[in-house]
């Protein structure tokens, strides 16, 4: 067994050396700032807009159910800096924010689109980038298609429970307690559907789709484990707090906002070395 992990582990290390070096090389470190701080604008508007969207569609219940899903799987100090803002625009009349903050939602969100795009164009070693109008105009059609991802969520979480409930009724088949462990699953599939087509849509240098699943495998399971790493560090680092005092909710939703830009561009790198033969070659991969 120990020659076996030893004989994996040699013949990973030169590949994995290898993205770790294009991330560097690209300003991976920099460049995940900036995608950090593309997003803490960004997202706000997107989660204010979205969660109205989801309240108008399924109701009040519905969207509050939503949030507490969406923040579930987030640090506890992220959630607790993001979700009270969200949860007071819910409780608000939704018309307003419907008609006066869309287009304003949408182009703030496109921005940290946009940001994420640069990130993997570096990492596909693009050439010529699109033109800016149309990079912006793809940039918002992935913002409303997270709007409308997030809706369609919301019903789910909203009606899951209902339907169980049917069943049990109709089949006198009790539904087991595992069954509440498939929203992390679908979470996790959600995450990953849109990381990959992220991965398809963004760049200037498309890929085909199977190719893409290592990068969006690799970012996954870095976003779990920075995730899970910086709820512990927080939970156990009470200097945290008193450095930035008011401060430290922000911050750690801007450290956290770092890790996932990380985790993002880090999956690209992976699938440069992983199709190093398909982006040597000129031209677009058909």
């Amino acid at each position: 067994m120990k020659k076996l992990i030893h004989a994996m582990l040699k013949a990973a290390w030169p590949p994995l050396w290898e993205v770790v070096r294009r991330f560097d090389a690209h300003g991976g470190s920099v460049l995940c700032g900036h995608i950090a701080y593309s997003m803490m604008l960004a997202i706000m508007p997107f989660l204010i807009f979205a969660t109205a969207l989801a309240g108008f569609v399924v109701g009040q219940q519905g969207a509050e159910a939503a949030v507490a899903a969406l923040f579930a799987g987030v640090p506890e100090h992220v959630a607790q800096t993001l979700e009270p803002v969200l949860l007071e625009v819910v409780g608000q009349r939704r018309g307003g924010v419907l008609t006066l903050s869309a287009l304003g939602a949408i182009w703030a969100a496109s921005a940290g689109v946009e940001a994420v795009r640069i990130g993997l164009d570096r990492a596909y070693d693009v050439g010529d980038a699109r033109h800016v109008a149309l990079g912006r105009l793809i940039s918002i059609g992935v913002v409303l298609a997270g709007f409308a991802i997030f809706a369609v969520l919301s019903a789910l979480i909203i009606f899951a429970p209902l339907a169980f409930a049917l069943f049990q009724k109709w089949t006198k088949i009790a539904v087991p307690v595992e069954v509440d462990y498939l929203r992390y699953l679908l979470g996790l599939a959600v995450l990953s559907l849109s990381l990959w087509a992220m991965h398809r849509v963004l760049p200037s240098r498309p890929m085909g789709g199977l190719r893409l699943w290592p990068g969006v495998a690799a970012s996954v399971l870095i976003w779990l484990a920075a995730a899970t790493g910086l709820s512990v560090y927080l939970a156990n680092a009470p200097n945290y707090t008193i450095t930035y005092g008011t401060l430290a909710g922000v911050m750690a939703t801007l450290l956290f906002f770092y890790l996932t830009g990380a985790a993002i561009v880090f999956g690209a790198e992976v699938n440069a070395v992983a199709n190093a033969d398909r982006l040597g070659q000129a031209g677009h991969e058909p």
